[in-house]
């Protein structure tokens, strides 16, 4: 009976071992798969694995697409698999496009020398499609082989792309940092345009103070006008009032205060980030090579504090302290501390609009020092307000 069911055993395991479960996607190789000419033959790439790819003829156009489960971002690189000595024999040039075919990403590259090039990531939301374009061309890269490797890094706060309008613009929840990226800024030698902007779209949960910073990896550039045009404004009297425009360099001090100040409950902020290179673009001056923003992440932070306060009052017993307060609008609760010698440690939470809690096992005669904050549970998000202290004693008898 052992020998048998050991052998049961065996044949289970193999049978595990050679089938793919749900959720355990392996990293492959694979080639691509003609025709995949148009957005309707786009052949799928399952984020993860790597595809080596060919353009055969001047005009052999290679599209993919790929798909995300969950909200995060896509990481491409593309990798010259067969170099060749003079840059004049080819350029591949690849774009990047949205769920709706929008271009959202643009770059190019030599036939030069065998590297990898890290194109602009793409901010993808779950359930939705994002595509891909080799093109052999301009100075036709046909003939030549290439390699795409892909992989997902998960995150709820990367922008969802495509958000190039106020019409598309992205939900930025306060007290979140947001992960950015500009994908194109830039005519190739076929002036095919790329002007990628991002757009955020600020909501205020309940009345408080928001703070908005712009930040960045301080970089030295080949260009000394590489850097993101960001703008800040609000709905005004049927047109927009700019709060604040300012140009940030790459090369120079990595954090920039956007904002400082109060925001009603349902008040509406706009942001947008755009390459300083457009002015640029738009007179024909300027083509072919993208400046050194491309694909360079910023960071928009951001901090939210409520102004919800609650007025603490205290009631004293012989053994214990009382707190309570009137209930407050735009309140999910209240976190309640204690100073315990110099650092405060934390009580309990109440939740509810009302404070009342109650601390017993004091000692007698004795002070003791509290602190609350007003709290508020709203997009999956935990605001808070400023703390309150208050100073009570215990009774004698």
């Amino acid at each position: 009976m052992r020998k048998i069911a050991a052998y049961l055993l065996s044949i289970i395991l193999a049978t595990s071992m050679a089938v793919e479960w749900p959720g355990m996607l392996k990293a492959a190789t694979l080639s691509e798969k003609e025709n995949n000419d148009s957005f309707g033959d786009a052949e799928l790439i399952t984020l993860g694995n790597t595809v080596n790819g060919r353009t055969d003829q001047s005009f052999d156009f290679d599209y993919y697409k790929f798909i995300s489960n969950e909200d995060g971002k896509i990481n491409i690189n593309f990798i010259n698999v067969e170099p060749n000595e003079t840059a004049q024999h080819g350029i591949w040039s690849i774009f990047l496009y949205g769920p709706n075919k929008e271009e959202i990403g643009m770059t190019t590259v030599d036939l030069v020398t065998k590297e990898t090039v890290v194109l602009p990531f793409i901010g993808a939301k779950a359930g939705n499609y994002y595509y891909m374009l080799v093109y052999p061309g301009p100075r036709f890269a046909s003939g030549h082989s290439y390699q795409i490797k892909t992989s997902f890094t998960k995150g709820k706060y990367y922008e969802k792309e495509a958000n190039n309008t106020e019409a598309s613009a992205g939900k930025l929840i306060l007290a979140h940092d947001y992960v950015g990226t500009i994908g194109g800024d830039f005519l190739d030698g076929d002036s095919n345009e790329c002007y990628d902007k991002d757009y955020y779209h600020i909501k205020a949960p309940a009345k408080g103070t928001v703070t908005i910073n712009f930040k960045h990896k301080k970089k030295i550039g080949k260009f000394d006008y590489s850097g993101w045009r960001v703008g800040l404004y609000q709905h005004y009297n049927g047109g927009n009032r700019s709060l604040r425009e300012n140009n940030v360099k790459l090369n120079s001090a990595g954090d920039f205060k956007l904002y400082n100040g109060t925001m009603d409950k349902g008040a509406d902020l706009w942001l947008n980030v755009k390459s300083l290179q457009d002015s640029s673009l738009t007179s024909g001056y300027y083509s072919y090579v993208p400046s050194d923003i491309l694909g360079e992440p910023y960071t928009i932070s951001t901090k939210f504090v409520l102004a919800a306060k609650p007025r603490v009052k205290t009631k004293s017993k012989k053994n214990a302290i009382t707190l309570t307060a009137k209930k407050l609008s735009d309140v999910s609760g209240y976190e309640v501390e204690m100073k315990n010698g110099k650092k405060f440690k934390k009580l309990g939470t109440v939740k509810k609009a009302t404070l009342k809690y109650t601390k017993k096992g004091l000692k007698k005669n004795k002070k003791y020092t509290f602190r609350v904050r007003a709290f508020l549970k709203a997009d999956d998000t935990k605001y808070y307000g400023n703390w309150v202290t208050v100073t009570a004693k215990t009774k004698k008898k």
